[in-house]
């Protein structure tokens, strides 16, 4: 989304690509029961300090301090119990030392009075924040009230930073934030952003995320993309793991631009009124054994009453990469082992094909991390059509692996009951791409890719109740058995209200509707009717009559055929028959395999041999290269007009689907 951060950034000669690690003991976890709320943080008794002062501390007494120097190095400060204040000013604030700390007492509350900016400033490293209650500092939009300047080595546990303007919390490298309580913040919870776009080795543990985004921004500035529990913007090497995010008005955890090497593991993530997790423009995460329910109820209903088809999701991938060419834990965007239960939507795969960099549509005005953050120019006309820029200047949802996933959705239980053509949807799909005028990205380039080439997949995971699939574009809402089938190829091995759902046939007829002979048509020499009574299956089917003493043919009337045939497929097509009027003559029925245009690319014959009682007749075959399309002929030659057959029940499918009874 688009950034408007008050500090000018810092450009970088080169990117860092560089994978950080934690250290021992902050990095992975283990996999959580994510289902209760072990990070109930605020409120809680985590939260008290100690009753009496480190030694060699120095006591800050409760009351005006602005008098007390809080900006020696490598000194510890103890804060008693009861409100401290830092004075009157818009700047007064506490500039602390390098590897200095700060601790409370139990109850010891810092207050900004609704008139400092700011809590912590400046860039001291290695400072320590413990136990404080920090609340009521102004800081402006997009700027935050502790660790404002984003200092690195910070660590930030135990403290309660509720009813702040702003952010309530910023963050540099190497910092560890655990065991805290944000809440009620003007704008986020946490926002890890530094000039310069050098954050790497953030841990963010074990925190309850609730109630932020009080001053609703996306309202105040449509767009902004600035809001929710947490933020990230160009982070590399994250540990999010074991935090309760919830009630915030707004995403819960967004990474956006250019973040890479994420684990976000073992949260319990509810109830916020935006996406759960949404990871943009980024590269290689894992996201995995969290606990996502109840999202996106509140984004999603604005959507739908505006009739807004896009798929609100819990889980949004919007231009999100596994790029084996970063360093990082994985070179995939890997989604497994989380349950996702009664969000708006489950998991939408985005490309937006106008959005690459250089593009007017990627507001951020950052390039890629393969061609350099600040290496805008080169994407540009001529050179941007031809590889590796083609490659390298767009970031195009790749390398996506979502498996062994609970997908459970109930759509009486998501808001008061949602309307299904808008929620409960799985997503992967991109748009038209129409400018810039000089994208090589125009047209389908970008749909064809998110869904057929950049190596994207579900499977093995569960799934209850009615979940539908947009594919290819907003437009294309299918069925779970359209999904797995051949054209999509989605979710092998996953199970749909315990069962594994069938795909589609391609066609079927069983001429049980009314009395038409559609879709055939007498090509020459025969005549068609509609017989009711006497068929194989119900009672319809369909009589073909030779109306001369020489050669007949019937045709299908559905130029260029039926779609959804994927080349390469293996299809078994079948029907039952029999003699209507004796004698019937042998038929031969080709099966014509097309390309888009209508090009036959092959005919594959199945010989009709005289039968007076109803037989099935079938074929296996695949589909050849180029294929998208089929229909067939019925062709014989009898010696004397009047002799008839009927078919019935003609259905061409993926051959692995048991055929019709």
């Amino acid at each position: 989304m688009r950034r408007t951060w008050p500090v000018a950034l810092v450009a970088l000669a080169t990117v860092v690509m560089g994978g950080a690690t934690p250290a021992s003991g902050d990095a992975v976890v283990q996999a959580l029961d994510s289902t209760t709320a072990k990070a109930a943080v605020c409120g809680s008794s985590s939260l008290n300090g100690p009753t009496t002062p480190p030694a060699g501390a120095v006591v800050v007494p409760a009351g005006d301090n602005s008098g007390v120097n809080l900006r020696q190095a490598n000194t510890t400060y103890y804060f008693e119990t009861g409100t401290h204040t830092l004075g009157t000013g818009e700047y007064a604030q506490i500039r602390p030392g390098n590897g200095a700390t700060f601790i409370g007492a139990p109850g010891a509350v810092l207050n900004g009075q609704g008139l400092n900016r700011y809590a912590f400033s400046e860039q001291a490293t290695g400072v320590t924040i413990r136990y404080l209650t920090i609340t009521g500092f102004v800081a402006p939009h997009d700027e935050g009230v502790v660790n404002h300047d984003s200092g690195d080595g910070w660590v930030v546990e135990h403290n309660t930073i509720r009813n702040n303007s702003g952010a309530g919390l910023m963050a540099g490298a190497a910092n560890k934030i655990r065991g805290n309580c944000l809440k009620d913040n003007g704008q986020y919870g946490l926002n890890a952003y530094k000039a310069g776009n050098t954050i790497t080795g953030l841990v963010v543990a074990d925190n309850e995320f609730t109630g932020n985004n009080t001053q609703d921004w996306e309202h105040q500035i449509p767009g902004c993309g600035c809001t929710g529990g947490m933020k990230f913007w160009a982070v590399n090497g994250a540990d999010v793991t074991g935090n309760w995010v919830h009630g915030n008005h707004g995403p819960g955890v967004w990474a956006d631009t250019n973040n890479n090497d994420f684990l976000i593991e073992g949260n319990l993530i509810e109830d916020n009124d935006s996406l759960a997790i949404f990871y943009e423009i980024s590269y290689n995460a894992v996201i995995r054994n969290n606990t996502i329910r109840g999202n996106a109820w509140a984004s999603g209903a604005e959507r739908a009453a505006k009739g807004d088809p896009f798929p609100e999701a819990a889980i949004y991938l919007s231009e999100a990469d596994g790029e084996p060419r970063l360093n990082a834990r994985t070179s995939k965007i890997e989604i497994t082992g989380n349950l996702l239960q009664n969000n708006w939507g489950g998991i939408t795969a985005w490309a937006n094909a106008d959005r690459f960099c250089n593009s007017p549509a990627s507001t951020t005005g950052d390039c890629t991390l393969i061609v350099g953050p600040t290496n805008t120019s080169q994407c540009s006309a001529p050179a941007i059509a031809s590889e590796p820029l083609y490659t390298n200047c767009r970031w195009w949802t790749k390398n996506v692996d979502i498996h062994h996933n609970t997908f459970a959705f109930d759509p009486s239980a998501v808001n008061g009951g949602c309307p299904t053509q808008y929620c409960g949807h799985m997503a992967l799909l991109s748009n038209w791409g129409t400018y810039p005028d000089w994208s090589p990205y125009k047209g389908a380039v970008i749909q064809q890719s998110i869904v057929h080439g950049s190596n994207n997949s579900w499977h093995d995971n569960t799934y209850t109740g009615p979940w539908q699939f947009r594919v290819t574009d907003m437009g294309n809402r299918i069925v779970a058995g359209q999904w797995v089938g051949p054209q999509y190829g989605q979710d092998a091995r996953s199970t749909f209200d315990g069962g594994t759902p069938v795909p589609p046939a391609i066609a079927e007829q069983d001429f049980e509707s009314g009395s038409t002979v559609s879709p055939y048509t007498p090509w020459y020499g025969s005549s068609l009717a509609h017989q009711t009574g006497g068929a194989h299956g119900g009672t319809g089917s369909l009589q073909m009559t030779s109306s001369q003493a020489s050669g007949s043919a019937v045709a299908l009337d559905n130029f260029p055929g039926y779609s959804g045939v994927v080349a390469g497929t293996s299809y078994q097509v079948s029907l039952w028959y029999r003699e209507a009027v004796a004698t019937m003559p042998a038929v031969t029925w080709n099966v014509r395999w097309r390309d888009e245009s209508g090009t036959v690319l092959r005919t594959d014959a199945i010989s009709l041999a005289r039968k007076t009682a109803w037989t099935e007749a079938t074929g296996t075959f695949t589909a050849p290269a180029g294929t998208t399309r089929v229909d067939w002929t019925f062709v014989w030659n009898a010696s004397t007009a009047g002799p008839a057959f009927q078919i019935d029940d003609v259905a061409i499918r993926p051959a692995q689907l048991k055929q019709k009874a």
